[in-house]
């Protein structure tokens, strides 16, 4: 790096440091910010004394509120935050979360300036010197991106174009992600597929045709219609409630029976009406409970099982494939799955939502072919798993198990919601497939009040061919569990160079943090685009300071939340150097060649990809802040995109997991939740990490508001596996396992089962005394839908020895929000 004229600077001095930036911000207010650039800033009342400006824009985070908000603007700055009204009051929302946003805007943690790792330079990549002690130095925008383009290219040369890894995550619901694609394509580069949160849906999906993370279910605004809902997995009154949990609170209200599933005592179970605090990863046994309680006690839907279902379909007893009308004397291409006639008992066709009155239980002789309907193989398959026995594996009360499956079955239309939680074990997709089943049995699709997961589906831009460009070359694409071979073996290709953008995933939010940060040594030249200095960013080589949402002008839609596209108006002029995401990539896009790929005007570049969309107005948009773009309420309604256009309770396709267990019907497989476990005597606790209220995954996890509420990591512990151990409330622990160890301080939590602990997800590595909780995890995955697991994890936990928590006795002091906007300034 010698020989350029650089200012050097250290991770401290420049990525951290808040006494910089507090002589920045706090003297000179609005001044000051206007003066980081010398020029007035288009869109803002700099020239208005006392007035206020009213602005539409929008949260979104990968949470379930994709917000429309308000900004109010004065003077040049954002002075509050609030709500945004919709054309529907039912979707007016705001956490405090999204209204803290003034504090992240004007936070001196944010990235200020490009930088580049003091130690590295193109040829000469040196990954050893990444990490928290890296040193990095400031340079201009056309170096930075300069280094981003000699690095893709002299991987493309090679390599090929596919070992450059164009890697997001899910840190803004904006469009950066659908221009990062455009680039991409026109490379020839690598972008992942997720596997994260996708096991349950991935197994509700062979019975239905939907679903990859989580199913779709009816929007929020119906569920107030629903007389039984059971929260499986969910603490959606502290992770939703200001969206929708009120709609649940509204059912409730209506007279709904609340029932939660959970193995800890959450803000959502204790409003239940029932609470079923289930042994971790036992969720599939009770599931199998409930469909055997619904079959004994007759209480299934017949009609609905006839019109819609395979229930009455024939399965061979010789092949174990359904029987077809070409086995019957049909056609030779009669594919049609055939059932028995009640009143005639001939062989009749199972069409898509048509109604038969065919048989749902027997044995039955057709041609000579003896078979059993798809309904009789579950009653007997089921038969083993009654509320007593499950009640047993399970820890929970036989009288529960049937209370809870009576009120769905009897008391109308409602539903299973459940979360992703149960989708962080191993074999969660076996879940999927069981509870989808049990939804069929009780009816509880396609009409209003019916409920199939924790959140409705909400809307997505239609963004058409626009990441398909003329000439592209295409892109590779490697789900995350599989970047790891790739990174280490070159299977299917080697990654050796990275453009990260709206993610802290690599280094802070994968499981087996370590091996991240390992295999990344392999790659030489690794780049963050972002706008706080994350783990995953310290360990990068080229560092872009990217625009808080605010500061630029974008479309937003809301995917797993609501039904309305949003528009953000940009408040004011990105800060420091700092850049919306759109530029960087249109000038990286420039520096590789590709002069035309992009229009060079941000407002231009939306409206283009808004003209994909028919369902709204570019312009209308703009002027509304958001328009409702779905009305379809109420899901399920059309025939499953399945081969019957039924809901298939029974699997002819045999899917056998990696264990050997065939999922023609739903079996039980747990990993290292199984109290036999191999590790079970050595780690007998089991860990998971669940979200919290104070942070949005990993984001939030630096702000100095919600550090007033959240100051550290904690391990949430029962007094009694606390008390078993010498652990008094308060103390630091050192939790471990055979992969790893984090110190951080027990909180009793009666709430918790015992033999279950807790930390937090989200906190950054500099959080904790020493560790980190993604120290302790894994990347193991199931054959059938991998996905991380990381729920599935086992640990012990003891006394820490002689630690220093002076951090957080002596936390860096935020007075530097006196001088800037807190949300109160009138």
């Amino acid at each position: 790096m010698s020989g350029r004229d650089r200012t050097e600077v250290s991770r401290r001095s420049v990525l951290l440091s808040a006494g910089a930036a507090a002589g920045v911000l706090g003297l000179g207010g609005a001044s000051s910010l206007r003066s980081l650039d010398g020029v007035d800033r288009a869109g803002t009342v700099t020239d208005l004394f006392d007035e206020t400006q009213v602005l539409n824009t929008a949260c979104a985070p990968n949470c379930r509120g994709k917000c429309p908000l308000n900004v109010h603007v004065r003077d040049g700055q954002i002075k509050f935050v609030e709500p945004q009204m919709t054309d529907d009051e039912r979707y007016r929302r705001g956490c405090l979360l999204g209204q803290s946003h003034v504090q992240r805007v004007y936070s001196p943690k944010r990235l200020k300036y490009p930088m580049v790792r003091s130690d590295w330079s193109p040829g000469e990549p040196n990954p050893e010197g990444r990490g928290s002690d890296a040193e990095f130095e400031q340079v201009s925008w056309d170096e930075a991106i300069g280094y981003v383009a000699d690095g893709m290219e002299r991987a493309r040369e090679e390599y090929g174009p596919e070992s450059v890894f164009f890697h997001t995550g899910s840190g803004d619901n904006g469009r950066g992600t659908t221009l990062f694609g455009r680039l991409a394509a026109m490379f020839g580069g690598t972008q992942q597929a997720w596997s994260i949160d996708s096991n349950v849906g991935v197994g509700f999906n062979r019975i239905t045709g939907h679903g990859f993370f989580l199913p779709p279910t009816n929007e929020s605004e119906d569920w107030v219609n629903a007389n039984t809902i059971i929260v499986w997995g969910s603490d959606l009154f502290a992770s939703q409630f200001q969206s929708d949990a009120s709609k649940v609170l509204d059912a409730i209200e209506r007279g709904a029976k609340l029932v939660v599933v959970d193995p800890v005592y959450t803000t959502t179970a204790a409003k239940a009406d029932l609470w079923l605090p289930i042994k971790p990863g036992k969720d599939t046994h009770l599931a199998l409970a409930m469909i055997h309680e619904v079959l004994a006690a007759e209480t299934y839907d017949a009609e609905f099982l006839r019109e819609r279902t395979t229930a009455g379909a024939l399965v061979r007893d010789d092949t174990g494939e359904m029987l077809r009308m070409r086995d019957v004397g049909g056609g030779a291409d009669d594919d049609r799955v055939v059932g028995i006639h009640a009143e005639t008992g001939d062989p009749v066709p199972l069409e898509p939502d048509t109604y038969a009155n065919v048989e749902l239980l027997g044995e039955y002789e057709v041609d000579g072919v003896a078979a059993t309907t798809s309904l009789s193989l579950l009653e007997d398959h089921v038969e083993e798993y009654s509320p007593e026995a499950v009640a047993e594996v399970a820890d929970l009360h036989p009288e529960d198990i049937r209370t809870a499956i009576r009120w769905l079955a009897t008391r109308g239309p409602g539903g299973i919601a459940p979360s992703y939680a149960i989708g962080r074990y191993k074999y969660g997709h076996v879940f999927g497939q069981t509870y989808a089943i049990l939804l069929a049995l009780t009816g509880d699709y396609g009409k209003s009040g019916t409920i199939q997961s924790h959140h409705p589906s909400g809307t997505s831009l239609h963004s058409g061919d626009y990441g398909s460009p003329e000439g592209a070359a295409g892109t590779q694409t490697l789900f995350m569990h599989e970047v790891p071979d790739a990174l280490e073996h070159g299977d299917p290709f080697p990654i050796k160079a990275i453009y990260g953008m709206e993610s802290n995933m690599l280094v802070n939010q994968f499981p087996d943090r370590k091996r991240w940060i390992e295999l990344l040594e392999n790659v030489d030249t690794f780049v963050m685009a972002d706008f706080h200095r994350t783990p995953t960013v310290q360990h990068a080589d080229i560092i872009l300071p990217a625009a808080h949402w605010f500061e630029r002008e974008d479309i937003t839609d809301a995917w797993g939340s609501h039904p309305h596209i949003s528009y953000r108006t940009k408040a004011h002029e990105p800060l420091w150097e700092a850049r919306d995401d759109y530029y960087i990539i249109a000038d990286l896009a420039e520096a590789l060649g590709y002069d035309d790929l992009f229009l060079g005007d941000k407002h231009a570049e939306l409206e283009k990809i808004a003209a994909n969309d028919d369902r709204f107005d570019f312009d209308e948009l703009r002027e509304k802040g958001n328009i409702r773009v779905s009305d379809n309420v109420i899901k399920y309604t059309e025939p499953f995109p399945t081969d019957t256009g039924r809901i298939e309770i029974y699997d002819e396709d045999q899917p056998v997991e990696e264990d050997g267990t065939v999922l023609d019907l739903p079996r039980p497989i747990e990993d290292r939740t199984a109290d036999d476990h191999e590790l079970a005597d050595e780690y007998p606790l089991l860990f998971m990490q669940k979200h919290s209220k104070w942070r949005i995954h990993s984001q939030w996890a630096d702000s100095a508001m919600t550090r007033k509420f959240s100051p550290e990591p904690t391990l949430d512990v029962h007094p009694s596996d606390a008390a078993e151990r010498g652990i008094e409330d308060g103390d630091y622990v050192r939790v471990y396992n055979d992969r790893g160890e984090v110190v951080v301080k027990a909180t009793y939590n009666e709430g918790m089962r015992p033999g279950l602990i807790n930390v937090d997800q989200g906190w950054w590595t500099e959080d904790y005394v020493h560790g980190n909780l993604q120290d302790l995890t894994h990347m193991e995955v199931n054959d059938l839908a991998p996905t991380f697991a990381f729920y599935d994890v086992r640990a012990e936990v003891e006394p820490a020895p002689d630690v220093d928590a002076s951090q957080y006795e002596d936390p860096e002091p935020a007075d530097w929000v006196d001088g800037v906007p807190t949300g109160g300034d009138d």
